[in-house]
């Protein structure tokens, strides 16, 4: 996906991406120093609620996903990461995160050490974390020279089970992750956790049906006009409600992109705290799901590849009812403005685009 072009986009955030060849794990945790010597992987007496936990210490960090056909780049905070289940989550006004444990395997330094990567089995990374510069380095040392990271992968050691005995559909991936899902936020629902992540394909006609079942409609669209309606709302500094990640890690970021180049099957999207590149050529099929009442417009353009996985799901961030939350009672109730004041206008900006996609 690389191209000339675009370095400007993401030139000084580029993670490194070692080949590693993972040696098997010792049967039971050890310290990180007492495998200091080891060239291969060593596991580490932490667990993921503790380790994720940390990383709100490094404050703000580049935030780095890929998946086939879309990369992105953000610039975020990572306090307030907890574990549920098996899903590491965060939820803020701004931005959402679904960390998929099951994916996870190991943490590992950039080769620069100036962050760190979370790595699933194969030693592929699932996301990279890299200091903004803006951010002190000493966190960041202390926690790759506690944990050993500097020059191998670090596995946690498995964290206890405390809950209760789960049924036998739960014990499946997808039917765990569901049950967590359905415990938190519902910005990051379980159909956009498992379809970014590939856990689940896009099925057209059962698409369709839930979405009617939901007083809403989908309706396929041209993807050569997805380009078009980016670099439209690019021009007026949009605020788009991006949902995307890997294998592993989900999210969902508010945020406003001003720059945008398109070359050769590739559209780049440049904002203060993000960095998109799309691969249009990658997009298969592109919908809009959702409905419009009033004022409000709900609609999202969701993108997949041939293989039916989600490469993005883009709404409104100029709508407050875009990144609200719901009350006991399951209503929405507005979060605030990340990005200034609501203007319906800016509302109606959406919603004329998602009319002239679905005409």
């Amino acid at each position: 996906m690389a191209n000339p072009y675009l370095n400007d986009f993401s030139a000084g955030m580029a993670n490194g991406r070692p080949s590693v060849s993972p040696a098997q794990p010792s049967p039971r945790p050890m310290s990180a120093h007492s495998a200091h010597g080891d060239a291969g992987q060593v596991r580490y007496l932490g667990h993921w609620p503790e380790l994720l936990g940390d990383l709100g210490l490094l404050g703000s960090v580049w935030i780095e996903t890929e998946s086939p056909g879309l990369r992105v780049v953000q610039r975020q905070r990572l306090t307030g990461l907890r574990v549920r289940g098996l899903v590491g989550y965060l939820d803020t006004p701004e931005y959402q995160v679904r960390l998929l444990l099951d994916a996870c395997h190991a943490l590992r330094a950039l080769d620069d050490a100036q962050g760190l990567l979370v790595e699933e089995l194969g030693g592929q990374p699932l996301v990279s974390l890299r200091l903004d510069a803006r951010s002190h380095p000493l966190p960041l040392r202390v926690l790759l020279s506690s944990l050993g990271a500097q020059d191998r992968s670090v596995v946690p050691a498995p964290h206890p089970r405390q809950e209760a005995p789960i049924a036998a559909l739960e014990q499946h991936a997808v039917g765990r992750l569901q049950r967590d899902c359905q415990t938190l936020g519902p910005d990051l629902g379980f159909r956009e956790v498992a379809e970014l992540s590939g856990r689940l394909s896009l099925q057209p006609e059962q698409l369709r049906q839930m979405t009617a079942e939901a007083g809403a409609e989908a309706v396929a669209v041209d993807p050569s006009l997805v380009p078009c309606a980016l670099e439209t709302l690019a021009d007026q500094v949009y605020p788009l409600a991006l949902s995307s990640g890997s294998r592993g890690w989900v999210s969902r970021a508010v945020q406003s992109v001003y720059g945008h180049a398109y070359v050769d099957g590739q559209l780049a999207l440049r904002g203060d705290a993000a960095r998109l590149e799309l691969d249009v050529r990658a997009i298969d099929s592109a919908w809009v799901v959702g409905r419009r009442s009033g004022e409000r417009d709900e609609r999202s353009l969701r993108l997949y590849d041939a293989d039916g996985r989600a490469i993005a799901v883009i709404a409104s961030g100029a709508d407050p009812w875009s990144c609200g939350r719901r009350d006991d009672g399951g209503a929405r109730v507005s979060a605030g403005r990340p990005h200034g004041q609501w203007r319906p206008d800016a509302v109606r900006l959406w919603t004329t685009l998602m009319n002239a996609l679905t005409s």
